[in-house]
């Protein structure tokens, strides 16, 4: 994660993004059953929904991207277990990029959330999963099965997949990867995007021209390794900045360059970091038209 840069498309206005949030006044229909509601386990965070007459709609992340999967009337108290940051809802409460977690994948914008008791503060939430293997050889084999669908679906190389993961995650060991399943350190602005659950905010490091220094960004955190890696896939297929570089996908030693030089990274080394990876662990026995390249 230390070092990378991801910029990414801005979602939808403020606007349209507070409208898509409500639904007309009326009942709700699929309040957060009982049995699903999540408290906090030190200190509950006890809020009420405030639309001024509409119901609220529930999401499975936070983004308002996904169908909703229930709705709340207006009033209803609601105790929060967590908080991600996602897409930015401008509403009675304010504007925020703040969700709250209220159940197992239900999400509710914290811009019609107004707190019973202030200031509320959750906790950001955790994502667990099962952790990636810790032996190299056995985290290099973990990864590569999971970008080969990158490979079959877009010609990703899967040598540079693998090498990014393990430049960017740490081994599989960095607190973004262990508390929100991130391997590929991809930045939120705005939204979250269509595949991760949310966002986190943590410490890295930028680089220009004067060198690097550290900083706080926010990254998408998901709910398991498998989506970081769709999401790594899709990221780099969608952003037509990253277009050249599949001219170079049966060369992973060129498409690494390729992305850093469209901005994937601003660590002045990157691309070179991750061919040394490639070579060191022989990323290339993984790459279908590819080789031996010591």
């Amino acid at each position: 994660m230390k070092g990378v840069t991801v910029r990414r498309m801005v979602g939808l206005g403020l606007a349209a993004v507070a409208t898509a949030a409500l639904l007309p006044g009326g009942p709700a229909v699929a309040q957060t059953p009982a049995d699903e509601a999540e408290t906090a386990t030190e200190e509950a965070f006890v809020g009420v929904v405030d639309t001024g007459g509409a119901s609220l709609r529930i999401r499975p992340s936070a983004a308002t991207v996904h169908p909703p999967v229930g709705e709340l009337a207006d009033g209803t108290r609601v105790t929060v277990a967590c908080r991600l940051a996602g897409e930015r809802i401008a509403g009675r409460t304010g504007t925020t990029d703040t969700w709250l977690r209220i159940g197992t994948d239900r999400y509710i914008s914290g811009a019609y959330v107004r707190w019973q008791a202030t200031p509320a503060d959750p906790p950001w939430c955790d994502l667990p999963d099962a952790p990636a293997p810790s032996e190299p050889e056995e985290f290099v084999t973990w990864a590569a099965e999971r970008a080969r669908p990158g490979w079959e679906r877009n010609r990703i190389p899967i040598p540079v997949t693998v090498a990014q993961a393990i430049n960017e995650s740490g081994w599989g060991r960095s607190t973004l990867t262990t508390e929100g399943n991130s391997y590929f350190g991809i930045k939120c602005f705005g939204t979250p995007g269509t595949v991760a659950v949310g966002c986190r905010p943590y410490r890295t490091s930028e680089c220009d021209a004067q060198g690097c220094a550290p900083t706080v960004a926010t990254f998408r955190v998901y709910r398991s390794a498998i989506d970081s890696f769709t999401d790594h896939d899709r990221f780099l297929v969608e952003n037509p900045r990253y277009a050249p570089a599949f001219d170079y996908t049966d060369d992973p030693d060129e498409f690494a360059r390729q992305i850093h030089r469209a901005g994937y990274a601003t660590a002045p080394d990157y691309a070179d970091r991750l061919i040394r990876l490639m070579r060191q662990y022989d990323l290339y026995r993984f790459h279908p038209v590819g080789g031996d390249r010591t």
